[in-house]
C-alpha cells in the first residue's frame, strides 16, 4: 500500500507550524502598536493639559546670538535684533555696533559713561533690557542725575575675570568712562588661574543625534540624551514641567548641565584661586585708574547662597555633606583678598538674603540666573554707591592741577 501524501495523525504540517511561529511575533508586534498609540495618546493629553493648566516657557536656544573671535573667545554679535528664551520668557535681544546689549531704542549717547564688566548675569538674556541692572542704571540715574547716563554692557555669558580685563583694555582704550562696575558672579567667577588668550570657539553647543562611538555614560549622554533633551525643550511644555520637578533626581545621575560651585567647598579655602582672581581685578582697578576711570567691584551671590530650599536640594542632587561646604566663604575670602589690594567692592550676599527672607523671588525657577526682582534689588542697592562714585570722580576731573614746582 501507497504511503498518502498527508501527515499522521496529530502531526504539524508545515504551513500550521510556520503560521504558529508566526503568531507570537503579530502578537507582540500587535502589542508594541498599542503599547505605543496609548503613550501618545497620554503623552498628548498630558501636552495639552499642562499648556491649558500650568502653561510652561519652552527653551529656545541661539547659538548665533555668539559670535566665535580671537583672543575673548567669543563675543555678542554686533547689530542684533532677535529673541531668545532660557527658560522664564521670550526676550528680545538687541545689541550696537559692538555688540553689546541695548535696548530696543538703541545705544544711549550720554556725558556720563558707565563701563559695565561681567558674564551672563550682566548680559542677563533672561530679562528684558529695561529691567536688567544695565537697563535700570540707564533710566534712573539719568533721572536723579538730570543728564543721559550710557551704560556700556560689555557682559557675555561664560566669561571670566580674565576676559572682563581683555574687555576693560579694549573699550578703555576707545572711549573715556566716568566709572567702570565690574560683576564678579561667585558661582564661577573665581578662578584658579589667569588666561592671557582664549581660542574661538562658542559657548551654547549645539547637540546633534549620533550614534555613540563607546559603551561610556558620558558617550551615551552625549551622544542621545542631550540631544533628545534639546529638542524637547524646544518642543514639550509637559517635558519641561517634569524635567523642573524631577531636578534633584536628574542632577544624582548626572543628566543636567548644572555644576556646584567649587568655591563653596571648605576643601578650597587654600586654594590660590583666591589671589589669583584677586589679582586680576585689581589690574582692571589699576588700568581704570590709567584712563582716569574709579571702579567698583560687585559680588553677586550663587543662588544656593541665598535660597536655602535651593541649596538643600542641590545637596542631595549631587550628593554632597552639608559639612562640606561653607556658604559664606566666597564671600569672605575673595573680598579679604581683594582688599589686600586695595580694590573697592561691595558684597550684595546680605541684602540678597534679606529680600529672600522676605519671600522675593530673585533668580528664575528654570532658568538660576537673576529674575527682574534679582536685578530691581541689584540696582537699587547699588545706585546709591555708584552716584557716590561718579560724583567723586566729577569733583576728581573739576579740581584744577597742582601748580607746577
Amino acid at each position: 500500500m501507497t504511503d498518502l501524501p498527508f501527515p499522521a495523525a496529530g502531526a504539524a504540517t508545515p504551513i500550521a507550524s510556520a503560521t504558529a511561529h508566526r503568531r507570537p511575533l503579530r502578537d507582540w508586534t500587535l502589542n508594541l502598536v498599542v503599547v505605543a498609540a496609548a503613550l501618545t495618546v497620554a503623552f498628548g493629553l498630558g501636552e495639552l493639559l499642562v499648556r491649558l493648566v500650568a502653561p510652561q516657557q519652552l527653551i529656545l536656544k541661539r547659538p548665533d546670538v555668539w559670535k566665535a573671535v580671537d583672543s575673548l573667545g567669543w563675543i555678542n554679535w554686533p547689530n542684533l535684533h532677535t529673541t531668545i528664551n532660557t527658560g522664564e520668557r521670550t526676550v528680545g535681544v538687541f545689541t550696537d555696533q559692538d555688540g553689546y546689549r541695548v535696548a530696543r531704542t538703541g545705544r544711549v549717547a550720554g556725558n556720563k559713561r558707565i563701563l559695565l564688566l561681567g558674564d551672563s548675569f550682566m548680559e542677563a538674556l533672561q530679562v528684558e533690557y529695561e529691567q536688567s541692572l544695565a537697563g535700570l542704571l540707564e533710566t534712573r540715574l539719568s533721572q536723579r542725575l538730570g543728564e543721559p547716563v550710557a551704560v556700556r554692557n560689555t557682559g557675555v555669558g561664560g566669561w571670566d575675570p580674565p576676559q572682563y580685563f581683555m574687555q576693560a583694555r579694549h573699550s578703555l582704550a576707545r572711549e573715556h568712562f566716568d566709572l567702570v562696575l565690574v560683576s564678579v558672579y561667585l558661582g564661577n567667577d573665581v578662578v584658579l588661574r589667569r588666561v592671557e588668550e582664549y581660542a574661538p570657539r562658542s559657548p551654547a553647543p549645539v547637540h546633534h543625534l549620533r550614534v555613540p562611538r563607546s559603551l561610556h555614560a558620558a558617550e551615551f549622554i552625549d551622544a542621545l540624551f542631550y540631544p533628545f533633551n534639546d529638542f524637547m525643550e524646544q518642543h514639550s511644555q509637559l517635558f519641561m514641567l517634569l524635567k523642573t520637578r524631577l531636578n534633584e533626581v536628574l542632577t544624582r545621575f548626572g543628566l543636567t548641565a548644572e555644576e556646584f560651585p567649587e568655591a563653596l567647598l571648605r576643601q578650597e579655602a587654600d586654594s590660590p584661586r583666591w589671589s589669583v582672581t584677586a589679582q586680576i581685578l585689581s589690574d582692571i582697578r589699576d588700568l581704570a585708574q590709567a584712563h582716569g576711570a574709579p571702579t567698583l567691584f560687585v559680588l553677586i551671590p550663587a543662588p544656593y547662597q541665598v535660597d536655602s530650599a535651593e541649596f538643600h536640594r542641590s545637596l542631595r542632587g549631587f550628593r554632597i555633606d552639608s559639612t562640606a561646604v561653607d556658604l559664606d566663604q566666597p564671600d569672605r575670602l575673595l573680598t579679604a583678598a581683594m582688599r589686600a589690594h586695595r580694590v573697592d567692592v561691595y558684597d550684595v550676599l546680605p541684602d540678597f538674603r534679606q529680600a529672600a527672607r522676605t519671600g522675593s523671588r530673585l533668580y528664575g525657577k528654570v532658568d538660576r540666573h537673576p529674575s527682574p526682582a534679582g536685578h530691581e534689588l541689584l540696582e537699587r542697592v547699588l545706585e546709591p554707591l555708584v552716584i557716590a562714585r561718579l560724583g567723586a570722580a566729577a569733583r576728581h576731573a573739576a579740581s584744577p592741577a597742582p601748580a607746577a614746582r
